[in-house]
C-alpha cells in the first residue's frame, strides 16, 4: 500500500457515539470546516472586488455582488473542502460530502466518483 493509498483510505467513525475518540473525531471535522469556511471567504471577497469589479457586500449589497460570490464560492469551498479535509487525513469523508453536495445541483454523483453510491451504504454522519 503506498502512502497515498494509506492517507487516503476511509477512516471509521469512533464507537461509541460520545467517547473520547469521538469527540476528538468531532472537533477534527468541525476544524476542517472551520478553515474552509473562513479560507473561502477570505479568497471569494477580493475576487469579486478586484478581479471583477464589483464592490459591495453580501449584507448591503449590489444583488450582483451577492450573486457572484454565491456562484464562485460554493464550487470553491466543495474543492477546498476535499483539499483541507485530505490534509486532516479525512479524504474519502470529506470527498463524499463534495460530491454529494454538487450532486444537489443535478450534477449526476457518478461523474464525480465512480464508487459513489457504493461509499453512500457506509457513509456515517455521526
Amino acid at each position: 500500500m503506498s502512502y497515498w493509498e494509506w492517507w487516503t483510505q476511509p477512516v471509521p467513525m469512533p464507537r461509541p457515539k460520545y467517547s473520547g475518540k469521538w469527540f476528538m473525531e468531532m472537533t477534527l471535522l468541525s476544524t476542517v470546516f472551520a478553515i474552509t469556511g473562513t479560507s473561502t471567504m477570505v479568497l471569494v471577497r477580493p475576487a469579486v472586488s478586484e478581479v471583477l469589479g464589483i464592490r459591495g457586500s453580501l449584507k448591503e449589497g449590489p444583488w450582483s455582488y451577492r450573486l457572484c460570490s454565491v456562484v464562485i464560492m460554493t464550487p470553491l469551498y466543495s474543492l477546498m473542502l476535499v483539499f483541507v479535509g485530505t490534509v486532516f487525513g479525512r479524504h474519502h469523508y470529506f470527498r463524499h460530502f463534495a460530491v454529494k453536495m454538487f450532486s444537489r445541483f443535478g450534477i449526476d454523483p457518478k461523474l464525480m466518483d465512480k464508487n459513489f453510491h457504493e461509499t453512500a451504504k457506509s457513509f456515517q454522519k455521526w
